[in-house]
């Protein structure tokens, strides 16, 4: 069964946080403490653990350990998936060292930008390369996912080498919407959009 979107950003969230509790003494954790880490409903985490079909104790709620173990084999973050960056700027920099910490079940395998200061160049032990080595690269590394990050007015046209390419599933993180093909995921991420609304909802 495929699990509702918002169920496996909470999921991922859950995991995140827990991998930092499962070498207690005693690892053990009620929904309803989870809830308020994250700043969610109790309701939710319930929900999210039916769907997950992981029961707890009454007496002492989740076990850590075990619950990690569930939400990593259920998130598939055992199978590392390769990905590219694509636009090497200040943005695409900043996401790359995100990633070199580990945590995640992507692997950075390639970067793509139009400069000559980047292309042939490594960062982090991974080559950025030029677009037009997009499509053998890709196939290559056996790369599924892509980061977008280069400037907006660049966009329609990278995206439609990378559905080419054959990638299944684009991060977006310019100001420019995407419509991509059925069979393609696409997540959104606007920086600018997301400070808007801490400044709103954030007022005094």
């Amino acid at each position: 069964m495929e699990l509702p979107k918002k169920t496996v950003e909470r999921l991922s969230q859950y995991r995140r946080l827990l991998l930092k509790y499962q070498y207690l003494e005693k690892p053990f954790i009620f929904s309803r403490d989870l809830a308020r880490m994250l700043n969610i409903n109790p309701v939710h985490v319930r929900r999210d653990m039916m769907l997950l079909g992981f029961s707890g104790s009454h007496a002492r709620g989740y076990d850590v350990k075990k619950l990690v173990k569930e939400v990593s084999m259920k998130l598939e973050c055992h199978i590392l998936k390769n990905a590219c960056i694509v636009g090497f700027g200040h943005l695409g920099r900043a996401v790359l060292d995100m990633f070199a910490g580990g945590g995640t079940p992507v692997n950075i395998a390639a970067l793509f930008d139009t400069s000559p200061k980047a292309i042939n160049q490594t960062f982090e032990g991974i080559k950025c390369y030029s677009m037009d080595k997009m499509e053998q690269v890709i196939a290559d590394n056996h790369i599924k996912l892509a980061i977008l990050t280069s400037p907006a007015d660049d966009v329609e046209k990278v995206k439609d080498l990378l559905v080419a390419c054959g990638i299944t599933g684009i991060m977006n993180m310019t100001s420019q919407p995407l419509d991509l093909p059925e069979g393609v995921h696409l997540e959104e991420f606007d920086l600018k959009t997301l400070l808007i609304k801490l400044s709103y909802f954030s007022k005094a």
